[in-house]
């Protein structure tokens, strides 16, 4: 499992609490494997190397909440989706220490 370092900024704070505050996991991971992610997303949750996420696949597969969270905290669409794509891997990855993520 990859090493997690904490949010450092209200920003990554706001991003992970908004697109997984225990009631949108499950609604993330089923629109990121629809988005054909679910290879990336596989080796998030399993014991390997976790593949890295870039900010144009993420848009494309989650472009509405990103547009939302980018509006709420006064910041470019752009400027979240690197932010999330960047911590969106270790995240998930910490979420499944035995593999599997919280239903």
């Amino acid at each position: 499992m990859a090493a997690f370092e904490a949010p450092a900024s209200p920003l990554e704070h706001t991003l992970i609490a908004t697109l997984f505050d225990g009631s949108q996991v499950g609604a993330a991971i089923e629109e990121l494997r629809q988005a054909g992610l679910g290879d990336k997303l596989d080796s998030w949750v399993s014991t390997g190397e976790n593949l890295p996420l870039t900010a144009d696949e993420l848009t494309k597969a989650l472009g509405p909440s990103i547009e939302r969270i980018a509006l709420v905290i006064g910041s470019s669409a752009d400027e979240v989706a690197q932010k999330v794509a960047a911590v969106l891997p270790a995240t998930v990855d910490t979420m499944s220490p035995n593999g599997e993520l919280p239903s």
